[in-house]
């Protein structure tokens, strides 16, 4: 199938004033696949708190600010001042979509709210407002990180072993939830627009966002009540075995193998054909009760084996089984690699896309921009001239950008 020249968003400006990582993830899908996302950052801040955080890229900015924020320009305002406020309203003239991680209320106190201003003003407007609680109920008023919307979303209560503590998810599972579903809101807003020439507000929520992660274990409380509220199973599956993580000799295994017929493929595979008829493991309810004993019974024989060996005879027999990998080996597997999850790109290296599109594919056409990067070049568009540009740059209205600052 031959790739088109055009991506699916080109044409589409989005005014990217978010920080940390959901609403910059979100940017960054929407740039990845040809919109001009415009990342709007504070001279107060020195912008994106990100751009300091974690590991350094050798121009002096994280790698995950690097990854995260590809395929923006970058224009530093201050936006609490009223030239400010001028030139971020010319900036939303000709945008699609504003994207917003303000802390609620943030806007209002500006006179720059979505009912209060931007509404009336830009009726084609699409305004992704992210917080940690929504702009509505009583918490509205709070600011919230991803542990915060993994605590009130209810998954650090499920995350961690039987009889321990709860366990915050590694990753930033509520972050990144949130950005995809702004992603998917902004797409259905754009979809809609086009049938009655409107925009509108899109109210995420990093709690109702990780809440409807796991809305499996939300149907089986309202189902059946209290006596089925969740719990923590720790690498279980409720009411499956064998159905958890395994040693092996050189690492760990994670398989699914609760049905008979895989049963008793994974017992022929490692020479244990006895297992299948032992009246402690010849049901799934035995095994069930009978868990950590077969755990056992597997893992013995699991000793001699290589996990990655094992997990792919499993798969050939159509059992779900893998190797657990860490992060450098997952990223360079030969399935990853064959599916270009690793970019590296006239010296940009980083994750590739998750969606593969046959005509359209996403692709890197810009580096993440330095901090205010962008500000002359977008400050022209807006018919500014140097002079006046100069004149901001002296009240300290927008960023001066030194050659190498990130």
């Amino acid at each position: 199938m031959p790739v088109s020249g055009e991506l699916p968003l080109e044409g589409l400006r989005i005014i990217d004033m978010t920080t940390n990582l959901a609403g910059p993830f979100c940017g960054q899908m929407l740039g990845d696949f040809g919109a001009d996302v415009i990342k709007l950052e504070s001279p107060l801040t020195n912008g994106d708190m990100t751009r300091k955080l974690g590991p350094m890229h050798k121009d002096s900015v994280s790698w995950h600010f690097q990854n995260v924020n590809r395929n923006k320009r970058s224009i530093a305002v201050d936006i609490g001042q009223t030239e400010g406020q001028e030139i971020f309203l010319k900036l939303l003239e000709d945008a699609d979509i504003l994207i917003e991680n303000t802390k609620t209320g943030s806007l209002e106190k500006f006179g720059l709210g979505y009912d209060q201003c931007l509404k009336e003003r830009f009726p084609t407007l699409i305004h992704c407002a992210i917080s940690g609680f929504g702009r509505t109920g009583p918490y509205a008023k709070y600011p919230g990180y991803d542990p915060v919307g993994q605590a009130y979303g209810g998954l650090m209560s499920l995350n961690g072993e039987v009889d321990g503590d709860p366990l915050r998810c590694a990753f930033y599972i509520s972050d990144v939830s949130t950005g995809l579903h702004a992603c998917v809101g902004i797409l259905l807003a754009l979809q809609e627009r086009n049938k009655s020439g409107l925009g509108q507000q899109i109210d995420l929520a990093l709690v109702d966002c990780t809440q409807v992660l796991q809305q499996q274990f939300v149907s089986h409380w309202l189902g059946g009540g209290d006596d089925y509220k969740p719990k923590r199973l720790g690498n279980q599956y409720p009411g499956a075995t064998p159905a958890e993580i395994f040693k092996t000799g050189d690492g760990h295994i994670t398989l699914l193998a609760a049905r008979r017929p895989h049963f008793a493929m994974l017992c022929e595979l490692i020479g244990r054909p006895e297992l299948v008829t032992d009246s402690r493991y010849a049901t799934l309810k035995a095994r069930n009760n009978n868990r950590l004993e077969l755990k056992a019974d597997l893992e013995q024989s699991f000793k001699d084996l290589e996990a990655e060996t094992l997990a792919e005879q499993l798969l050939e027999k159509g059992i779900p089984a893998a190797a657990i990998l860490d992060i450098p080996s997952a990223m360079q597997h030969k399935q990853a690699k064959a599916r270009e999850m690793l970019i590296d790109q006239d010296g940009f290296r980083g994750q590739g896309f998750a969606i593969k599109m046959s005509r359209t594919p996403a692709k890197i056409s810009a580096a993440a921009p330095r901090f205010g990067e962008h500000n002359r070049s977008i400050l022209h568009t807006l018919g500014l001239s140097d002079a006046e540009i100069d004149h901001l740059e002296t009240r300290q209205i927008i960023a001066e950008v030194a050659t190498n600052n990130h």
